[in-house]
């Protein structure tokens, strides 16, 4: 009984690190993604979405009244009203089971936002998410981050963080720069430079402080650069489908003097 006894309370106390994450800082405004629209609208969710709702809605007796949306009519609405959609077919019209459903359901629970879930859930009609979005928005950024992190015993996060986005690139270059909670962590993202968008690559190095050259040591420069501004803890990157490396036999140095992956010279 004392060992069962030790192992749960151990169990129970530890924090978890969580090493891959889409999180960003408070300070980066709106691409910190958070509030019941985010959190219904996660992809898990949206692909279990079009997985029961079919587009010809004759075929379920339980989807929407009307035709249902394809993706692309989806994806161009607002947020809170793809958030309605998800919201009545996966946990009014149906029972929330799935792991992605349950996740929502737990969160809000530990928010204390159980009642407002349930109350969601009894009203009539869309929209059934005004409550829940009002306290959301309530809620003051970074508190709501360190109040997540503590109620899910979560040590830090490790952000994915991505130079040649220059949405998130301006946060980190602003001066002075605002302190990093301890709670999130960086890491490098580099996929454009696998990916061969040379054209991207080369408007970021243009607009870089200062301008960078046009080439892969310029690429190398301002990947140094970054490693000193954010201090990652790792380099990440998502190879793109039937990706290959094929080595040289002439040496890394010959691959340099070759044009960029994308068309175009180095100095394009």
């Amino acid at each position: 009984d004392a060992v069962d006894a030790v192992v749960a309370r151990c169990v129970r106390d530890v924090e978890a690190i969580d090493v891959h994450t889409h999180l960003l800082p408070p300070t980066h405004g709106n691409l910190l993604l958070w509030g019941i629209d985010e959190l219904l609208t996660y992809h898990y969710l949206v692909a279990e979405l079009f997985m029961v709702m079919p587009c010809v809605s004759e075929e379920d007796s339980v989807s929407v009244g009307d035709a249902a949306p394809s993706p692309d009519d989806f994806y161009g609405w607002p947020k809170p009203r793809q958030a309605e959609l998800v919201f009545e077919e996966l946990f009014v019209k149906r029972t929330p089971l799935s792991e992605a459903c349950r996740g929502v359901v737990t969160t809000l629970s530990r928010l204390g936002r159980g009642e407002q879930l349930r109350a969601a859930v009894r009203l009539p009609s869309r929209p059934r998410l005004t409550a829940l979005r009002d306290w959301f928005a309530a809620q003051d950024a970074s508190d709501h981050l360190e109040r997540v992190f503590r109620l899910s015993k979560l040590k830090y996060a490790v952000m994915t963080n991505i130079p040649f986005a220059p949405e998130e690139a301006e946060h980190w270059t602003a001066s002075p720069q605002p302190p990093l909670t301890p709670r999130l962590k960086t890491a490098l993202r580099v996929d454009p430079m696998l990916v061969g968008d040379w054209r991207g690559i080369c408007s970021v190095l243009r607009r870089a402080s200062p301008p960078h050259p046009l080439s892969m040591e310029g690429c190398v420069a301002y990947l140094k650069e970054w490693v000193r501004r954010i201090r990652p803890i790792y380099l990440m990157a998502s190879t793109p489908a039937g990706f290959t490396y094929t080595p040289t036999a002439a040496g890394p140095a010959a691959v340099r003097k070759q044009p960029p992956a994308g068309g175009g010279s180095a100095a394009e």
